[in-house]
């Protein structure tokens, strides 16, 4: 049932994010696209036989190529691509082939990926940054925000913990706060209340030109759903470098909202380590990465996060 939930989820996030893109007189019909998925998903997991399984199926598969449909009017080739991707997957589901719980996880990965190359684009409204008395940055601490200005961003510092209380997303950094050649960072971080949808956070690293359109650093982000990111920012934009994928390291968010991971970085010569509590995740080569710079924290919107046990 978790795995039910958890799917359903960034599905509903897939069709939310496209939708912020949609015509108006189209949001409706994606409305109903979005509230079909649910039953279709809740049907595939419990389904008592073949019949049921491969009707509830096909018809997410029909559902995901109606949005394909639409993104070709639009000439939007990723988001055909994800959405074709995912019916693909559905249809494979109906016919028996592969495991369905591997199929279910490819869904999620393409809806992750659209959401990625979608949830900022210009005129988006469907989910807007809240509104959140900001302050006065603690001494020594800037913030970069994704849109807006840091007066709509609330960081405090209380002993050893970091609290963020997020209106847009943004990256934090100190000047003094600068690591290359070898090294290892971490620390733990808490999402303290449930986002309305799976929202990032974590660890930056690498960071150059911070201030300038020609920034460039590394992050390692997760989720509520138990899954990881890692992505280089390239200038305007990210440019993933591993897509969302879940991991048991990961522990998800609970019944109260709450999640607590450690997250880790240990650049260790040609090799960077991503660990969370201890176990690690992936490692890839430095030289697709970004490791000298500037390092510390990357908060999505709308969240409220406490950071502490940090190491560095």
């Amino acid at each position: 049932m978790r795995k039910v939930l958890l799917v359903s989820g960034v599905l509903s996030l897939f069709i939310m994010t496209l939708s912020a893109q949609v015509d108006l007189q189209y949001l409706a019909q994606y409305k109903t696209w979005m509230q079909s998925m649910q039953p279709s998903l809740t049907a595939i997991r419990n389904a008592p036989d073949n019949a049921a399984l491969v009707a509830a199926a096909s018809k997410l598969a029909d559902t995901f190529d109606q949005v394909a449909g639409y993104w070709k009017t639009k000439q939007t080739a990723d988001a055909i691509a994800f959405a074709e991707t995912a019916r693909d997957t559905a249809k494979a589901i109906a016919a028996g082939n592969g495991d369905k719980t591997a199929n279910l996880a490819k869904i999620q990965e393409q809806c992750g990926a659209c959401h990625m190359a979608h949830r900022f684009q210009p005129g988006a409204d469907s989910d807007p940054d809240r509104a959140v008395k900001g302050g006065s940055l603690p001494q020594g601490w800037n913030v970069r925000p994704d849109r807006g200005t840091a007066s709509q961003i609330n960081f405090t510092i209380a002993g050893d913990v970091y609290h963020f209380l997020m209106g847009p997303a943004g990256t934090f950094y100190r000047r003094d706060w600068t690591k290359s050649g070898d090294y290892q960072f971490s620390a733990r971080l808490t999402q303290t209340k449930a986002p309305t949808h799976p929202i990032s956070y974590g660890l930056m690293i690498g960071g150059n030109n911070i201030e300038s359109p020609n920034l460039t650093y590394t992050y390692f982000l997760v989720r509520n759903q138990g899954d990881y990111y890692i992505a280089n920012w390239e200038g305007a934009k990210p440019q993933s470098v591993v897509d969302w994928k879940l991991h048991p390291a990961i522990v998800k968010q609970g019944a109260d909202g709450r999640q607590t991971n450690t997250l880790g970085i240990q650049v260790q010569g040609d090799d960077v380590i991503f660990m969370v509590n201890g176990a690690e995740v992936t490692r890839l080569p430095k030289t697709k990465l970004h490791t000298d710079g500037l390092f510390a924290f990357r908060i999505g919107h709308n969240l409220d996060v406490d950071v502490d046990q940090v190491k560095r």
